[in-house]
């Protein structure tokens, strides 16, 4: 039996997964989040702001505590270490720090890893899916067939990034124009033609939103795996969040009320994919990034 564990360093959250493995199968000990960004991630010169800073050590540090008895741990770093002008010194003076190493990964591998995660199960050893990953500074979006990756695609907006660009407290229509202004400057529309069998959604934003949907007041990953969310439900969900001042949206949004400032924009991203694409329906996933790099893991130790 090996312990393991996980850290997935995001723009707005540091996801923590650890795990027992057994030969091809594999035990939750727990799956928890950390949310660290208070105000703007990267301040006017294009680096990680020192508040940014602070808040992810002290966050990264509670995460990595909880691992200290994993054989193996890995961690990756996505968007906000990319496009900062810092984030590779950063990392580097973190695994200093710490000693343990942080690699920051390219769009393309972190496509690949939310596939990867995301298309567990059995109902997924056939046909064609697309899994697309909003994260708080980019989303990915992946296509494969029989659990391998065929495609890929990349856009610079997220969670974060959209209301630090468009603003905060914004209508989620203007969210949506911009959104798909940006795609438009994407591949995004050239996977569409691939016939694809299922669309699945991973990643903090969609999660939170089947939670709402469902009404949940603490988080429960079994009330949300697999749900379908429409393209008409989710708009009323933006509409009904966006009427609300940021308190009782929190209140609404009990079991993740710190995303309560980006989680109009975010959903305004998956609704904007949703009309780019012509889709109605949608599945959500809990199983994003972290678990791909989990099951790759588990590949090294069996090989």
């Amino acid at each position: 039996m090996n312990h393991v564990g996980v850290i997935d360093i995001g723009t707005n959250t540091i996801l923590c997964l650890k795990a027992i493995i057994g030969g091809n199968h594999f035990e939750i000990i727990f799956d928890k989040r950390y949310h660290y960004r208070v105000g703007r991630g990267l301040d006017d010169a294009g680096k990680i702001s020192p508040e940014c800073k602070q808040n992810l050590r002290r966050a990264f540090g509670e995460a990595l505590k909880s691992l200290t008895d994993c054989d193996q741990i890995k961690i990756v770093a996505t968007e906000v270490f990319r496009r900062s002008k810092d984030g590779g010194a950063f990392a580097g003076a973190l695994t200093a720090e710490v000693g343990q190493h942080i690699e920051i990964i390219e769009s393309r591998r972190e496509a690949e890893l939310s596939f990867l995660g995301a298309t567990q199960g059995s109902e997924y050893d056939s046909g064609k899916v697309a899994v697309i990953d909003v994260g708080g500074g980019s989303t990915e979006l992946a296509i494969g067939e029989n659990g391998k990756l065929t495609g890929w695609a990349g856009a610079k907006i997220g969670a974060v990034a959209i209301a630090e660009t468009v603003g905060f407290e914004q209508k989620p229509s203007r969210y949506i124009e911009y959104a798909i202004n940006i795609f438009g400057q994407s591949n995004f529309l050239e996977l569409s033609g691939s016939n694809i069998d299922k669309v699945v959604a991973v990643g903090g934003t969609v999660v939170t939103l089947a939670g709402v949907s469902v009404g949940l007041k603490e988080y429960r990953p079994e009330k949300i795996q697999g749900y379908q969310i429409t393209a008409e439900s989710l708009r009323r969900i933006l509409d009904e969040l966006a009427g609300l001042n940021l308190e009782r949206r929190k209140k609404r949004m009990a079991f993740d009320p710190d995303r309560a400032d980006i989680i109009i924009g975010g959903g305004a991203i998956i609704s904007a994919f949703m009309e780019y694409w012509g889709i109605r329906i949608m599945t959500v996933s809990v199983f994003g990034l972290r678990y791909g790099l989990l099951r790759e893991m588990i590949a090294q130790i069996n090989a």
